[in-house]
């Protein structure tokens, strides 16, 4: 029998096909371009024709390139099934991706009340900033925020969000205070950058279209935005998913009982045929429960 290709090999293919990018690939994989474009050299080598016309800049698939992505797809799709499959026969840990902002402030303190529920399930937990690759990660489960649909996914909404804006006591009833959406612009807001339109869509459903704020902070972090809120650095937009003990415990407030939908929320994503897995029902089931 013929020698087949490595697993690193065909990811870092299949990678550097979506992207059409050596780098972008590299990133994803936590790997050096160079090392990337060395997996997929060798691989080209074993099979004996180029996958890539190497362009400058950028890639491009050849015919072989764009045949071959197809059958590596779905041998690594394959593979992760049969992989998820195991583990759910054999009782094994059922994995977990989720967004630090919603692990943090939410899942991780809900997780003893899944776990007496299920004693049986043991949960193995990533938190994350990117999304989970379910042709690449051992992941059986992630959350989601944004408003899907994600190709080749199960995605269903678990939670209605409504946002509104937050700050500490002190600046609510500081010089100047805010009392009435006009005051916001007196002020600086603090926007998270997974959520970059947030103030703005804010402003036009409470009828403020040209609002804007004195100057403004970004963060790639939720839990650092509620905390540069916290101390009176300006106004932020959260949610009570994501702020309830800060509120709970006075260190933050709601200045204005304005709140506006949010088109995106966090979504419960799977392999379709995972929806067949008792563990992942269960878990599934419960977050639709406790977050109702």
């Amino acid at each position: 029998m013929d020698e087949l290709p490595s697993i690193t090999s065909l990811r870092a293919f299949v990678h550097a096909a979506r992207t059409l990018s050596f780098k972008e690939a590299a990133a994803a994989l936590h790997v050096s371009p160079s090392a990337l474009s060395r997996q997929v050299q060798s691989l080209e080598e074993h099979l004996g024709t180029p996958l890539f016309l190497r362009t400058n800049p950028g890639l491009q698939l050849t015919e072989a390139g764009t045949r071959y992505l197809l059958v590596a797809e779905r041998v690594l799709r394959d593979l992760q099934q049969a992989a998820s499959s195991l583990r759910a026969a054999s009782g094994g840990p059922l994995r977990v991706s989720a967004l630090e902002s919603f692990s943090a402030k939410w899942l991780v303190p809900h997780l003893p009340a899944f776990e007496a529920a299920h004693p049986q399930i043991e949960i193995e937990l990533e938190a994350t900033l990117r999304y989970a690759d379910f042709t690449r990660d051992a992941v059986d489960v992630a959350i989601r925020f944004g408003v899907g649909p994600w190709e080749g996914l199960h995605a269903e909404p678990i939670v209605d969000l409504a946002y509104f804006p937050v700050c500490s006591p002190s600046l609510r009833d500081g010089d100047p205070p805010v009392r009435d959406p006009d005051d916001l612009a007196q002020h600086s807001w603090i926007h998270v950058s997974q959520v970059p339109t947030a103030w703005r869509d804010w402003a036009r459903h409470v009828g403020r279209s040209s609002l804007r704020g004195r100057r403004d902070l970004r963060f790639d972090h939720v839990g650092i935005a509620l905390s540069a809120a916290e101390s009176g650095q300006g106004v932020a937009l959260s949610t009570p998913l994501l702020c309830a003990p800060e509120l709970a415990d006075g260190r933050l407030c709601i200045p204005l009982d304005l709140p506006a939908p949010s088109a995106a929320t966090y979504h419960f994503v799977c392999r379709p045929e995972s929806l067949e897995d008792p563990r992942i029902i269960a878990f599934r089931d419960w977050l639709v429960d406790a977050l109702g």
